[in-house]
């Protein structure tokens, strides 16, 4: 496993990174794009599945405090008693109310969970459909506090095609809105992640079928193609304005606004990055401002003028400087072994967790990387790890438990809280 190699920056700017503050904002900015700074985060919530399925899911807390013995440590653990839901995403920030929304894909049913009591967290709500959608994989918090989702399918047999819905503050339906669209094909419809645009009235959502395990009764779904679909919606009325077609299969799956909070990007899986051009208009397109060569890039954070992004195939994370979307251009990197396999990221605004893919190939650990928010260079944390071990990261491949000895578990969805 490598340190960080600075691409496109002297080796000072690496040498005079400051991890500054957290950085956090007001309700209607977009996640990311942070302005008033805060303390940084003193836990991280991993939302973690028993790895044999016998055993009930569970969140961790991770304690992040740097004074003392305890920093990288799982402290708590919150069994969920349900097993085999396949824990995948929360949302990518804990909001003000410390609730936190997260899914179980595989199980078709999702979870609130209230962290006020970060050593004591509690389940609030459990839910599954909405209006008749089904397989919810993908939240965005609202400026009135409730919920934006994306959901896969309609009905248990998670059929295509999908769409968008709003939640209240604990789970149930204020709206819907079906992603069927007459002027495309609604088989291949299904709704991945979002970026919410409050100041232009948007949301964009990307469409990707989301691949559901081997072990389940609908692993048919995973033969889908490949996305190629991106949808603009007006945000006040869920009314769909445009569904654009990308030129290829690229598997659009996760939009995020900008700085400025006008500006949207979307993610491919081929990891290729467009942008969303007309978007306070009628007639939204896209535009491609950079690819790397690679495929299977998954969940990107934003933080200031930088989109970070995990590349599992490659082994690494890295950041852009997207400042100009039309000169996109690659900052850093850090590059990990052959086991790991990053895939979802999320930020206090100046760290970054990296969390592993759930194939077979990976290894059930978690890292910590410091971003210098004035350049955009990472850095690997070597302070984050397990107890007594030298070496870097929080291993999930273990026996015990703070809930007792229900052996190796897989986490996904990872989030900050205070």
């Amino acid at each position: 496993m490598q340190l960080a190699r600075v691409v496109s920056r002297g080796a000072a700017a690496a040498a005079a990174m400051c991890v500054a503050g957290a950085v956090w904002g007001a309700g209607r900015m977009p996640a990311g794009a942070r302005s008033v700074h805060r303390a940084p985060a003193r836990y991280l919530f991993a939302w973690a599945g028993d790895d044999d399925r016998k055993e009930s899911d569970f969140l961790a807390v991770i304690d992040l405090a740097r004074h003392g013995d305890r920093y990288g440590t799982i402290v708590a653990t919150l069994p969920v008693g349900d097993t085999g839901v396949w824990p995948h995403h929360t949302e990518h920030e804990l909001g003000p109310s410390g609730m936190l929304f997260a899914n179980g894909f595989a199980g078709d049913r999702s979870y609130l969970f209230d962290l006020r009591d970060p050593m004591h967290p509690k389940v609030a709500a459990r839910f599954a459909d909405a209006g008749g959608l089904s397989f919810l994989h993908s939240f965005v918090r609202l400026p009135n506090g409730h919920v934006l989702a994306t959901f896969q399918g309609h009905g248990p047999d998670d059929a295509s095609p999908g769409g968008i819905a709003e939640l209240d503050d604990v789970g149930r339906l204020v709206r819907s809105r079906s992603a069927a669209d007459s002027s495309a094909d609604s088989t291949i419809l299904r709704p991945y992640s979002l970026a919410v645009v409050p100041s232009l009235d948007r949301v964009v959502v990307g469409l990707t079928p989301m691949p559901i395990p081997s072990w389940h009764r609908l692993h048919a779904v995973a033969g889908e193609p490949r996305g190629s679909r991106v949808q603009v919606y007006r945000l006040s009325d869920l009314a769909l304005i445009k569904t654009i077609a990308l030129p290829s299969n690229d598997g659009p799956n996760e939009p995020r606004a900008l700085r400025d909070g006008r500006t949207v990007l979307v993610n491919t899986v081929q990891c290729r990055l467009y942008r969303v051009t007309g978007l306070e208009g009628t007639a939204p397109g896209l535009a491609l401002v950079h690819e790397e060569p690679a495929a299977g890039c998954a969940t990107p954070v934003v933080v200031g003028d930088y989109w970070v992004q995990a590349d599992a195939p490659n082994h690494r994370v890295f950041s852009l400087d997207v400042r100009d979307p039309a000169r996109v251009r690659l900052v850093s990197e850090v590059s990990f072994d052959a086991r790991q396999r990053p895939h979802w990221v999320a930020t206090d605004g100046a760290r970054i967790v990296v969390v592993n893919d759930p194939s077979p190939a990976s290894e059930r650990r978690m890292w910590m990387l410091d971003i210098d928010p004035a350049t955009g260079v990472l850095v690997l944390d070597r302070d984050f790890r397990d107890a007594g071990s030298t070496r870097p990261g929080v291993a999930f491949d273990r026996l015990d438990w703070p809930h007792g000895e229900t052996g190796p578990a897989v986490p996904h969805g990872t989030v900050f809280g205070w």
